[in-house]
């Protein structure tokens, strides 16, 4: 059988009406249709009901959004945003300091002094110098090159075999492994004399110093050329020093003394990496902060160390100068403080850093013209100044005595892309709630025409029209954006509409077409459809777009009064906040907190659930009827197969008389 034959007692298989030709299905279903047509309208409003709470759901969620733009709304750093712009950035740059009021106007800057920071550059005599002995003489006549108090280890270069220099386009080969540095300047001399002729070129130690000195009267100094290998000219600190071409003397000479602390040799070293007070494992300590010196360390190794540490200072090698320098992290005039009773590796004091020059940093100073035309100074520790220019932050990047000038200006695109924002989800949630709750539409049967034939034609309004919970929310949300805020009466700024942002002033609805003229005020779109849109005065809920010139007008004139207007305690923000915590049962975490109190059941949670205690009481009203209908059907099938059975045995008995009364008609008998 079909499964749509209704009833509960429906045998697998059944062949109804065999003995009364009735086909007994067909009427209980028949029946049974007119029972369950109730069920048609029943199911209609549950489908409604549940379209309602679909509904009801994206307007929760587009409630919701404007939440999250309240949050995003009332920040406090929107209502005191100013850019400033200098005339030489060369000189320093200038930026609004966030949050912070600041006076609109051009600033007159006279001159700048960066800060600079406290530096401590060690004692050369720390490091051995090459006119030290070393192996019975002077380390310069009496240890090999790469093996003396040379403070930049010799080699001759990545190529192996001898290094190779060009001094006076002369290229002199010398070997660092198994040469003095005497008989390596010797050679130089002897072979540039040599090969250019000229006696008057000499090479060698500055009287009483560390340092190398080339001289030549007649022809200019040159030093190096690209065929060179091995680092002699870096050795001899003569790669970066000044060479002095022209007047009658011509002469170069080292940077600082070829002796000296070494960068890359270990402290354990046969010569102590040229420290004159060797160096221990062990520990010392700079600004209170303590670093480990390991056997087998080098200087590169510590310096290293220092910089990783949280010591605030900054620790560097100058090869040239053949000097340790550290400086602090911060500028202005604060020290370096070196060693304690914990120093037990010696090496502040063998590194020459106890002993050393120290230059304390100076303060950063702006001399500028306040707006009375008075000239100021101020000075600060860091080369960012804020107490200048009120609201401001200056950058210095260089010393100047030229004046040059600051603007500064109010930046209100960060609020008016907050309020946009707002007003985008606002209006978004007013036009939903609109269609929602719109109202239907039907047109009158056309002049003339006949049932079925262009007669009227409706147009189903919002699935929750008639709603008056949802129209009230609707019209909660209009009153706070229009109303008027009381902490803001003694400013003047006391409505959104005061800073730029008023509800529109006109609607549309659908009407029909041939109603008549709209009413007064309104304006009707001409078409030839049934239903048209007509315009009416008055506001549809919405805000109109933001007036950007009149919500600078406010800001110009009196920020904190548009702050306070939106987030006052009983500011719009925090009134619309408060108001659609209940709603949406969401919290409003505004920059000052939550806004409100979370309902145990929310507005449109109270909605939603009402809605479905209605669908479940439909449900249970059509579940009853259904189980009605299968019961009557139920009940007539039994009938109906009694009354087939009993017609069925009747039938039997009929053929069995039959058959009777026939074989007696044959025999000749009578009854």
């Amino acid at each position: 059988m079909s499964s749509i034959v209704p009833g509960t007692n429906v045998p697998p298989i059944s062949f109804p009406g065999i003995a009364s030709g009735i086909d007994y299905n067909s009427i209980i279903q028949k029946l049974t249709s007119l029972t369950l047509v109730q069920n048609v309208a029943l199911n209609q409003q549950i489908a409604t009901l549940n379209a309602a709470n679909t509904e009801l759901v994206t307007i929760n969620a587009m409630l919701a959004s404007v939440q999250s733009a309240l949050t995003g709304l009332s920040q406090p750093g929107l209502f005191n945003t100013y850019d400033a712009l200098s005339s030489n950035t060369n000189v320093a740059t200038a930026q609004g300091i966030a949050g912070v009021a600041a006076t609109p106007g051009t600033y007159v800057i006279d001159s700048t002094q960066l800060a600079t920071s406290s530096q401590t550059t060690n004692n050369p005599a720390a490091g051995h110098s090459m006119l030290d002995t070393q192996n019975g003489g002077p380390s310069w006549q009496t240890t090999v090159l790469d093996q003396s108090y040379a403070a930049i280890a010799a080699t001759n270069g990545t190529s192996g075999g001898t290094g190779k220099v060009t001094i006076n386009g002369v290229t002199v080969s010398y070997d660092a492994t198994t040469q003095t540095l005497q008989q390596i300047l010797s050679d130089i001399q002897t072979q540039v004399q040599a090969a250019t002729g000229d006696t008057t070129f000499t090479i060698g130690f500055v009287a009483g110093t560390d340092t190398v000195q080339i001289s030549d009267t007649n022809n200019p100094i040159t030093l190096g050329s690209a065929g060179d290998q091995g680092n002699l000219l870096q050795v001899l600190k003569l790669d970066q020093a000044q060479i002095k071409n022209g007047g009658g003397s011509n002469t170069v000479t080292g940077t600082s003394g070829v002796g000296g602390i070494s960068l890359t040799s270990s402290f354990n070293a046969a010569n102590s990496a040229g420290f004159v007070t060797p160096v221990t494992a062990g520990t010392f300590t700079i600004n209170g902060v303590q670093i480990a010196v390991n056997s087998g360390d080098n200087l590169a190794d510590v310096l290293s160390r220092i910089n990783a540490s949280g010591a605030g200072v900054t620790a560097s090698y100058n090869g040239a100068l053949n000097s340790i320098v550290l400086t602090n992290a911060s500028a202005g005039p604060q020290s370096i403080v070196l060693g304690a009773s914990s120093d037990t590796s010696n090496f502040l004091t063998a590194a020459g850093l106890k002993s050393g020059t120290v230059v304390y940093g100076k303060q950063a100073q702006v001399v500028f013209q306040d707006a009375s035309g008075t000239t100021q100074t101020v000075y600060s520790n860091g080369n960012q100044v804020t107490t200048a220019i009120p609201g401001v932050q200056l950058n210095l990047v260089a010393n100047t005595s030229t004046p040059f000038t600051v603007t500064v200006s109010q930046n209100t695109s960060q609020l008016v892309t907050a309020l946009n924002t707002f007003v985008s989800a606002y209006n978004a949630t007013i036009n939903e709630i609109d269609q929602a709750t719109a109202a239907p539409v039907v047109t009158p049967m056309q002049t003339g025409s006949l049932p079925g034939q262009g007669g009227a034609q409706s147009f189903a309004g919002g699935v929750l029209y008639g709603n008056a919970d949802v129209e009230s929310i609707k019209g909660q949300l209009e009153n706070i954006v229009a109303g008027i805020v009381n902490s803001g009466n003694a400013t003047g700024y006391n409505s959104l509409s005061r800073i730029g942002l008023t509800l529109d002033n006109s609607f549309t609805v659908l009407t029909t077409a041939n109603n008549g003229s709209p009413s007064s005020g309104g304006s009707s779109s001409t078409s030839s459809n049934p239903v048209q849109t007509t315009t009416y005065a008055g506001t549809s809920g919405q805000l109109a777009p933001l007036n950007l010139t009149q919500l600078q007008q406010a800001l110009a004139s009196n920020p904190a009064a548009v702050q306070n207007l939106l987030n006052g305690a009983d500011g719009v923000v925090t009134q619309l906040g408060t108001y659609l915590t209940g709603v949406t049962g969401l919290p409003t975490s505004l920059a000052s907190g939550l806004a409100g109190t979370i309902p145990p059941v929310s507005l449109m949670q109270g909605f939603e659930n009402a809605n479905t205690a209605d669908i479940q009481s439909l449900q249970q009203q059509v579940a009853a009827i259904t189980d009605n209908a299968n019961q009557q059907a139920n009940t007539l099938r039994q009938e109906f197969v009694s009354t087939e059975t009993a017609i069925a045995g009747y039938q039997a008995l009929q053929s069995q008389l039959s058959s009777f009364f026939n074989t007696g008609g044959t025999s000749g008998g009578t009854l």
